[in-house]
């Protein structure tokens, strides 16, 4: 058999050796041009490299990368390559640990990267192991990742149950950091890697849903302290943590628990057709509170679509606005919208409002489901009346206007007299009060939210000083309709209605709007919540109050106390800080003060109460949110029952060691509708001292959470037993640095008096 040659050029026909030309010729530069593309790929990925792993701005790293290929004679883009290749080479090994089990992969949903991370930290800590935990829906802590354990420590600390005592469950369950210099110095708990009797640090990874997960640092030797700056570094590397490797460990598809859906609410997620456009939702997950409107489970709704499961709703837009929130990214809100509720096989008429936001790759959709209960509309209407508020309607179209009952009462007319016209409401106005009236009418009509103050003067010749609220009512179309808002009397909250006059007469012609609500804002707070109150004796009770305004005007917040004595002989201590500033949060706390003491004659806990509170802020105090801590005390029995809403816990100073109070569980007013408040009980002793305060007096800048409370903690110590000087040094100690209003109770238990 004869060996084949491929022909030699000079064999070929000149014209296919002129088309083998051309061809080698444009592969030549097809060559050249993807090398180029190559190139131009790489650098801003070698630019991104140095700017994470050296710090620079993206000017700096592109500057230094030049500089870099100038000084070893070669281009800018193999340069690049060699540092994207060094980049994501793999990392070297760990350094080996004594009977250490360094390879991560073995837990669930293990990966390389994640072990490479935490090795990272651990060396960065100057650590000998390090554990990070996640929460878990039972509250227990699941072990996600670890460097530096045996084997043996990391299948016993594989799972901790929310029972167990031991650091990482006391981290997070009191959320906050332990520094522990030394083992010795740690509570008599299990230890992890109690091989090392070493400094330890255990630090609870938060998200803006709560707790998330706990990262322990565990050292061979003692430290002399934790000082600031690497409690920070600590907390930063925790963070990392959870953020990098809590994140990388879920399922795909999967959504990950430290967003924490677990709430009111379902998730969706868009289904698309042929052309890619969304043409359903289908629901992926349903939070644990989610109350369906048709009493239906949660394995019933998960994989049904929207339109399906919901067709009402969807017939009133729901899945329309479920389109527009998932492009533009902006929340919407649907209702009330009419619908039949199932209750334990029970249909009767209820009101669905809907909020839809963007989440993760779909939308969150939270429903809330009004009945028609004569109980609640009872309880509203003493809310309503406690509050001092009524409501009110204007119709453009026919120019009627509708009021309710309290709306009369604040008027002083009889309901008899009918409502007071849209035109006839000037004749009810102060004279110099006219301007404002009318700047109001006129935003309302051109379809714009708006609020005032103004005075009333009713038929009888009194004067009242009314906040008004208005917002437009607008048609499918966009057309306004009409305008409706409320009105509150805030004559109560004035020490005199001549402090009031002179208050809004110096002001009215020197200061701008924003500038004359701030001064009134300051002026209701410095009558409602004196600067320094005289101690008060309740019954066995010292009691010291002060509250100190924020130092720049604009500053002006919503923090507010209370301290009565109830008709049941039990003593209402009450401290609370409304979100916001100004005008608003001012009235805000007033409303929330003054409704929580009308409750409080109920003689129900303070649980309840702050579940009626709650509720207040979602029906007659829309928007207000802020936290609060309500206890009532027992002069009899020497108990505090107490129970909070988002608000720091009490410190309680006994036998000369001050230390803050375990939590209860209890979310801020105004989070959610369905929220619960957990009641606490504290037997005290005589000369114990409970103090009470807002994060106003202890929040610095710069200046870590935990420092601020050991510092207040120590000052407390050391004040004595007098309750106006430990007043007083306490916030004298807070002066510095402080940028928002402080408020704070000093409570101290009389001890008995012997007779001589």
């Amino acid at each position: 058999m004869t060996a084949q040659h491929p022909p030699q050029t000079s064999d070929l026909d000149p014209r296919v050796a002129r088309l083998a030309a051309v061809v080698e010729c444009q592969q030549q530069e097809i060559e050249r041009l993807r090398a180029e593309r190559d190139g131009r790929l790489l650098v801003p990925l070698a630019e991104g490299v140095l700017v994470e792993r050296l710090g620079y701005s993206p000017g700096e790293a592109a500057t230094h990368l030049a500089d870099l290929a100038a000084r070893t004679g070669i281009s800018v883009a193999e340069l690049a390559a060699d540092l994207v290749a060094g980049a994501v080479r793999p990392p070297r090994s760990p350094v080996a640990v004594p009977g250490a089990a360094p390879d991560f992969a073995r837990l669930p949903g293990g990966n390389a990267e994640s072990s490479a991370l935490l090795e990272e930290v651990r060396r960065t800590a100057d650590a000998v192991a390090v554990a990070l935990w996640q929460v878990q829906p039972d509250g227990a802590l699941g072990l996600v990742a670890h460097t530096g354990l045996n084997l043996l420590d990391a299948s016993r600390w594989r799972h901790l149950p929310v029972l167990m005592d031991c650091l990482p469950q006391r981290a997070a369950r009191e959320r906050r950091p332990h520094w522990f210099p030394e083992a010795e110095l740690a509570p008599a708990v299990p230890l992890l890697a109690d091989g090392h009797r070493g400094a330890r640090a255990v630090v609870p990874v938060t998200t803006s849903r709560g707790i998330a997960g706990v990262v322990e640092f565990v050292w061979a030797a003692p430290l002399p302290d934790f000082p600031p700056e690497q409690k920070r570094r600590l907390t930063a590397l925790a963070a990392l943590c959870g953020r990098e490797i809590m994140l990388s460990t879920q399922p795909a598809g999967a959504l990950p628990s430290t967003v924490g859906l677990l709430d009111s609410a379902l998730f969706a997620r868009p289904r698309t057709d042929e052309s890619g456009q969304v043409a359903d939702f289908e629901i992926a997950q349903v939070g644990e509170d989610f109350a369906d409107p048709h009493g239906r489970r949660a394995a019933d709704l998960i994989g049904r679509g929207l339109t399906r499961t919901y067709p009402l709703l969807c017939a009133y837009g729901l899945a329309e606005r479920a389109v527009e929130v998932l492009t533009t990214g902006a929340s919407a809100q649907l209702g009330p919208i009419p619908l039949v509720a199932r209750t334990g096989g029970t249909a009767t008429p209820a009101m669905v409002d809907v909020r839809i936001t963007r989440f993760l790759d779909g939308v969150r959709i939270g429903l809330t489901v009004g009945h028609d209960d004569h109980r609640l509309a009872q309880l509203l209407h003493n809310l309503q009346h406690i509050a001092r508020l009524g409501s009110w309607e204007h119709s453009v179209l026919t120019g009627e206007m509708a009021w309710t009952e309290q709306t009369f009462e604040l008027f002083g007319l009889p309901a008899s007299a009918g409502p007071v016209t849209w035109d006839e409401l000037c004749t009810y106005v102060h004279p110099d009060d006219l301007p404002i009236l009318e700047l109001f009418q006129t935003t309302l009509l051109a379809g714009e939210e708006a609020a005032t103050v103004f005075r009333l003067i009713r038929p009888d010749g009194t004067h009242r000083q009314i906040r008004a609220h208005g917002e437009p009512v607008l048609s499918d179309s966009g057309e306004l309709v009409a305008v409706r808002g409320i009105y509150q009397d805030l004559s109560a909250q004035y020490q005199s209605q001549v402090a009031l006059n002179a208050t809004r007469d110096r002001l009215a012609d020197t200061e701008h709007e924003a500038q004359r609500q701030n001064r009134i804002a300051r002026e209701l707070q410095q009558v409602i919540l004196p600067s320094a109150a005289r101690p008060v004796e309740m019954d066995g009770l010292e009691v010291a109050v002060r509250y100190r305004p924020a130092e720049q005007e604009h500053k002006v917040g919503g923090d507010w106390y209370d301290a009565t004595v109830l008709p049941d002989g039990r003593i209402l201590l009450v401290i609370g800080d409304v979100a916001g500033h100004g005008i608003g949060a001012a009235t805000g706390m007033i409303a929330l003060r003054n409704a929580l003491r009308g409750l409080a004659v109920t003689g129900a806990g303070p649980g309840q109460l702050l579940d009626w509170l709650n509720t207040t802020t979602f029906t007659v105090n829309r928007g207000v949110t802020g936290t609060a801590l309500c206890g009532l005390y027992d002069p009899d029995s020497r108990t505090l029952t107490w129970a909070r809403a988002g608000h720091l816990p009490p410190m309680l100073v006994r036998d000369g060691v001050a230390e803050q109070l375990p939590l209860p569980r209890g979310i801020l007013l105004g989070a959610r509708p369905s929220a619960r408040f957990e009641e606490r009980v504290l037997r005290l002793r005589p000369a114990d001292t409970l103090i009470l305060f807002t994060d106003g007096l202890i929040e610095r800048r710069g200046v870590l959470l935990d420092d601020s409370l050991d510092r207040l903690a120590a000052a407390a110590c050391h004040a004595g037993a007098d309750v106006e000087r430990i007043t007083d040094q306490l916030l004298a100690e807070a002066t510095s640095d402080t940028e928002d209003d402080s408020c704070l109770i000093v409570i101290r238990i009389c001890p008995p008096v012997t007779s001589a």
